[in-house]
């Protein structure tokens, strides 16, 4: 691999800055590409392992990921009962949700059609009528077509690969009249995955993150005139793992090659859990993260800037 820094200053003698950010975005996509309808089943399947997580309190009920955010977005005048939300890749609803507790009307958009189920009998049990869903894949999505063009107050995306390229940011920009914000990873640090891989595969875990996503975004924005706002929340999670068929395939999905996703693997990945899990179960454990947020308003750009 080319050294980073040596791509960088080739890029800024031949003016050529904003393209080497935007490659630098797409190359640090969070989700590998593949087929519509083998994202979606991946989706549907992560959908019914959060939700049983959910259910059996292996996950908290109100994050402090998803709290700091909200803190964040009303501490600026963004969660109104005058203001309208989207959340693009919403999952099974509970940014949404806690949107909708202070925000007009919140529009929850996702791939899966599970992970909408989920969102709506979310809001309905904690009796919200301001927060309706729409399944879509986002990639496929003309926003004018749509009738979405800038609809919104304020456009979030947290932690979702349905923005992995520069051509769906801008289909996030399209839809806001005023406000987007990014929520993105910086590092994380999980023990029980990175003891896992040393011990069995004698190398270190894939890393969640290393921040390069959200630096290429900050800089793109700045780039086409933006003033980017950067916060940072840093998390400690304590987590109750159940080492079941859904937390083994997440895992070799996320961590082995094709490859050695094998039925050998299988079998020693969950002798290895066994031989750790408690009398409940479940294995615990301690994970550490650091998120980025980005926060811009469109109507707002400096001169000299536009892409």
């Amino acid at each position: 691999m080319r050294n980073p820094e040596k791509l960088f200053r080739e890029a800024l003698r031949e003016g050529m800055e904003q393209e080497y950010f935007a490659d630098l975005y797409e190359a640090e996509q969070m989700e590998t590409e593949g087929s519509p309808e083998r994202t979606m089943e991946k989706w549907d399947k992560r959908a019914d392992a959060w939700e049983a997580e959910r259910r059996e309190g292996r996950r908290e009920a109100r994050d402090e990921r998803l709290l700091s955010t909200v803190e964040y977005l009303k501490s600026r005048g963004l969660l109104t009962p005058e203001q309208t939300v989207a959340d693009i890749g919403c999952g099974p609803g509970r940014f949404a949700a806690e949107f909708g507790k202070t925000a007009g009307h919140v529009t929850g958009f996702d791939l899966s059609e599970k992970m909408i189920g989920y969102g709506k009998d979310y809001v309905r049990r904690a009796g919200l009528t301001n927060v309706s869903f729409c399944r879509l894949d986002f990639r496929a999505l003309d926003v004018e077509k749509a009738g979405l063009s800038h609809s919104f107050d304020l456009v979030v995306a947290s932690l979702t690969p349905a923005l992995s390229r520069v051509e769906e940011l801008e289909k996030m920009m399209e839809m806001s009249r005023a406000f987007c914000c990014s929520v993105s990873y910086i590092s994380s640090a999980r023990p029980l995955e990175e003891a896992l891989m040393k011990e069995l595969f004698g190398r270190r875990a894939k890393s969640r993150g290393n921040g390069r996503q959200f630096y290429a975004l900050f800089n793109l924005l700045f780039l086409k005139g933006y003033l980017p706002e950067a916060t940072y929340y840093r998390r400690r999670e304590e987590r109750r793992i159940l080492p079941d068929d859904s937390y083994i395939e997440g895992f070799m999905e996320n961590s082995l090659s094709g490859e050695e996703r094998t039925r050998e693997n299988r079998e020693r990945i969950e002798a290895w859990l066994r031989d750790r899990t408690e009398a409940d179960g479940t294995i615990r454990t301690v994970n550490t993260s650091c998120y980025g947020r980005l926060l811009w308003d469109l109507r707002q750009k400096r001169e000299g800037g536009g892409w």
